[in-house]
């Protein structure tokens, strides 16, 4: 039986693989981050901080050559193994390219992507621990405010990181130090009091981050933040079966059913009274996709699926006639990537509960994504609802993550029992 990819056809993908090579090369030899729709560059940021969104789907369609000369161009742009942008390493900017580097690894088997991938892990084990947190950036005399060693949850996601370079260089120090951080995010206030994982202003002064936290308007962030800090904990359970991670994870589904679930229509992030703003897909696809993780790892299936489906019921009536989804409910455009893994999301809850109709919509979001996004020069970044452009932005990350829709099979079925496609559709 013939490969149908989710989008209904493959015809498009050779011609966007091409654009990233030709249109979307700055002067400095690296991708650059966005054009807009005549392929005229606006930020001519290198897009190293977000090689693991695209480096890793050229290899895999056959753009090896491509993907070590962008490597190699990135070099002047590097600190100790970490991207630094104006003197800056910011841990945002390094989870992505550390993660895009052990990808390349497990697809190539070449050394020395792991290599450079835990050395940069290792810079910051070294560094950047404070209070048991993993601080935002280094601390610098320039920036102030890096003074205070902020953390956000979304550093958490190195716990994942760390985890699988445990499993690849069998360096305990990346497994101790997975330990370690997590432990000391289920320590923190924020978790203990709430079940969510909340952005820490002080990392080395509990009582200074009190202090700061009134004139701190958003609290948590559930969207990357929560999301790939709760991934990190299911990993790490996986891995040790110590029942601390599976009891924390229980412990954050009882915090995000209060805050967070809304009744399916999830809210992006809490402000500090833990009312809960901004009803998003990004917020709704991240959670499918997590609920669909928890159930597969065997914590709390039953219940985990069920909010799942109710996520899925409450956004599947808001999809348009063209297969799209609206970025928020009720608004006029979309939102490229949001669809793009909305799709996958849809299709893994399809597989996992054996409800249709989940994967009907998520091949007419597949299907809308193709048809009414691409023009001339890329896939812009929105569109409304009758198939205008909203947003004419070409994001170049974007480029390569809709590739995702030209590897994922159509049969819900086919994708979950296929592990290793899940690893590389995943979205953190």
């Amino acid at each position: 039986m013939s490969f149908v990819p989710l989008c209904g056809h493959n015809d498009w993908v050779e011609q966007a693989l091409d654009r990233v090579e030709k249109l979307y090369v700055g002067s400095h030899g690296v991708l650059v981050t966005t054009l807009d729709s005549n392929a005229q560059i606006i930020d001519e940021e290198p897009l190293i901080a977000d090689f693991g969104d695209v480096l890793p789907f050229m290899n895999r369609f056959g753009r090896g050559a491509f993907v070590k000369a962008q490597i190699e161009a990135a070099r002047p742009f590097l600190s100790s193994g970490l991207y630094q942008s104006n003197g800056r390493i910011r841990l945002f900017s390094n989870h992505d390219w550390l993660l895009g580097l052990l990808e390349l690894f497990r697809a190539t088997e070449e050394q020395p992507f792991l290599d450079k991938a835990a050395d940069g892990a290792r810079t910051l084990i070294g560094s950047f621990f404070v209070g048991g947190l993993l601080i935002d950036e280094n601390v610098s005399w320039r920036h102030p405010k890096s003074w205070l060693c902020a953390a956000s949850p979304f550093n958490g996601g190195y716990i994942e990181l760390w985890n699988e370079l445990h499993g690849e260089t069998g360096d305990r120090i990346f497994l101790e130090s997975a330990k370690a951080l997590a432990a000391g995010w289920i320590g923190t206030p924020g978790f203990r009091q709430h079940g969510i994982f909340a952005r820490t202003l002080c990392a080395y002064s509990r009582l200074l981050d009190r202090a700061l936290r009134p004139a701190a308007r958003m609290k948590a962030r559930l969207f990357k933040d929560n999301t790939n800090l709760v991934w990190g904990l299911l990993d790490l359970y996986a891995a040790t079966g110590d029942d601390r991670w599976r009891a924390a994870i229980e412990k954050w589904l009882s915090g995000f059913e209060a805050h967070f679930f809304n009744d399916g229509m999830v809210f992006l992030w809490l402000d500090n009274k833990l009312c809960g703003q901004d009803a998003t897909l990004r917020a709704a696809f991240s959670t499918i996709d997590l609920l669909c993780d928890l159930a597969a790892g065997g914590i709390v299936a039953d219940r985990a699926l069920g909010l799942a489906e109710r996520i899925a019921h409450r956004w599947v009536e808001t999809q348009w006639e063209n297969g799209l989804f609206p970025e928020n409910s009720g608004c006029e455009f979309d939102h490229l990537d949001s669809n793009v893994d909305m799709a996958i999301a849809l299709m893994k809850l399809a597989g996992m509960t054996g409800q249709e109709k989940y994967a009907v919509a998520a091949r007419r979001a597949a299907q809308g994504v193709i048809t009414h996004h691409q023009r001339q020069n890329g896939f812009v970044l929105a569109v409304t609802k009758e198939g205008g452009v909203s947003d004419g932005r070409i994001i170049v990350k974007y480029q390569a993550l809709l590739l995702k829709l030209a590897i994922a099979p159509d049969d819900p079925q086919a994708l979950i029992c296929d592990r290793d496609l899940l690893y590389f559709l995943r979205d953190r």
